[in-house]
């Protein structure tokens, strides 16, 4: 009976400290926060200059519910593939706010106001 008690009480302590030690390996600091910060702010950089004020590849932004709605113009339409995946990408990170994190889009035509796309777990997918 004790030698089950002591075998219980190793499996738990190793358990434990496998749980805490894992969880211990990469921890976040404030250089990385800067950094995060730093690279989402490229991403706005980058962003608004295909927006409504440079190329107008997007028109507007509609955040007030999840997932986002990110209005695109025919000025989308005319990008090569990669680079349509690209915007899509930056735009998903940029509200995330994480350089390797995304938020939900939703697609949506800006002059027929038609959902035409979104990007999410399945990846980025126009109808």
């Amino acid at each position: 009976m004790k030698s089950t008690a002591r075998m219980t009480l190793v499996f738990l302590l190793l358990a434990l400290s496998l749980g805490v030690g894992s969880g211990l390996a990469r921890a976040q600091t404030a250089e990385d926060f800067k950094r995060w910060k730093a690279e989402v702010a490229q991403y706005k950089v980058w962003l608004d200059e295909r927006g409504v004020n440079g190329t107008r590849v997007w028109m507007r932004i509609d955040s007030t519910r999840r997932p986002h709605k990110l209005y695109v113009s025919e000025a989308f339409y005319e990008m090569p593939h990669n680079e349509r995946i690209k915007f899509i990408e930056m735009w998903s990170r940029y509200l995330a706010g994480h350089p390797e994190k995304y938020a939900l889009l939703d697609i949506y035509d800006a002059g027929t106001k038609k959902h035409i796309g979104e990007f999410g777990w399945g990846g980025y997918r126009l109808y």
